[in-house]
């Protein structure tokens, strides 16, 4: 259960945080929204999909990391095991809150303090002794403004994919080496026929505003999907050779 606390640079003056290693929370996901200014690093590990909310209609990016609730497959002895790591992973375990008694849409850096990742002695401090922020605090903190921007960027961006029809869903049958299946539902992609299809003028809107280029790494993000299948086999087969 989350205890969101603002931070504050007396009381919290000791706290350290232990970044090398994933809170247990991570192992009970398999897929993490993204933003699309992180496509360009996602794409060489992660299979970037839409979602659409069930409550706005919205599509966002997110990045599939199993084919099972709760399957987090680039989870390794509880380290991540993917050279970049989605930053909604990284700025954990940090959340913006709304600032008590302050105009709306004032917020302050909050922390989890029932996170394990929080320590007294070990792990990266996040105030100096002077009480100023650490660079690791100033990290963090721009990493937040990363995504606070970033998620209005990806609504944007997703929202212009669906006025122009450029979004399509897709059904996912995998079988594994142990003959098991996963039918994967509510994944959404771009449209590789409606995007050819796509007139000069909406071509070159997408281009000046950014999109196309998101547009690309999305489509080819997907060239990981084999590597995910390899992951959850080399999984089933390790867990298979340790129960003979």
């Amino acid at each position: 259960m989350l205890n969101l606390v603002a931070l504050d640079n007396q009381i919290h003056r000791n706290l350290r945080i232990v970044t090398t290693r994933a809170c247990p929370g991570h192992a009970a996901v398999n897929a993490v929204s993204v933003i699309p200014r992180e496509f360009p690093w996602l794409l060489a590990h992660y299979p970037i999909f839409f979602t659409k909310s069930s409550a706005t209609g919205q599509f966002e990016p997110a990045v599939l990391l199993g084919f099972h609730p709760q399957e987090n497959l680039f989870l390794k002895s509880g380290k991540w095991d993917a050279a970049y790591v989605p930053l909604q992973i990284q700025r954990e375990p940090f959340s913006l809150l709304p600032k008590r008694g302050a105009p709306a849409g004032t917020v302050d850096v909050a922390v989890d303090m029932n996170s394990p990742q929080i320590q007294a002695e070990d792990g990266e401090r996040v105030f100096l002794d002077d009480g100023q922020p650490s660079t690791y605090l100033q990290n963090i903190t721009s990493m937040l403004s990363a995504l606070v921007g970033g998620s209005k960027e990806a609504y944007a961006f997703t929202g212009r994919l669906a006025e122009l029809d450029l979004i399509e869903s897709v059904r996912i049958e995998i079988e594994f080496v142990d003959g098991s299946d996963a039918k994967l539902q509510g994944l959404f992609r771009i449209s590789a026929p409606a995007l050819k299809a796509l007139p000069a003028a909406q071509l070159a809107d997408l281009r000046d505003r950014e999109f196309l280029e998101w547009l690309y790494f999305q489509m080819a993000s997907l060239s990981q999907m084999p590597a995910l299948i390899a992951r959850k086999n080399q999984l089933i087969s390790g867990a298979t050779a340790a129960s003979r």
